[in-house]
C-alpha cells in the first residue's frame, strides 16, 4: 500500500470475488476470480513471478 492509498475497509473486501492462484510450471501464478467463467478466465486476469509472490494480507 502506498501513502496515498486508501486502506481497503472490511465490507469492501466481502464484497470483491477471492481469487484463484493457477500456475502451469510453479514459476509464472495468475490470479483469477473464482466466479469468472468463459471469457472472463482469460481476460480478467493478473500474471506474477512466482519469486515476487507474498501474502498480501501481511504485506499490507
Amino acid at each position: 500500500m502506498t501513502l496515498d492509498e486508501a486502506s481497503v475497509t472490511d465490507d469492501a473486501r466481502a464484497s470483491v470475488a477471492p481469487l484463484e492462484l493457477l500456475t502451469d510450471d510453479e514459476e509464472v501464478w495468475t490470479a483469477v476470480p473464482v466466479d469468472a467463467d468463459g471469457d472472463e478466465r482469460v481476460t480478467r486476469w493478473i500474471s506474477i513471478d512466482g519469486a515476487d509472490l507474498c501474502d498480501l494480507e501481511e504485506w499490507r
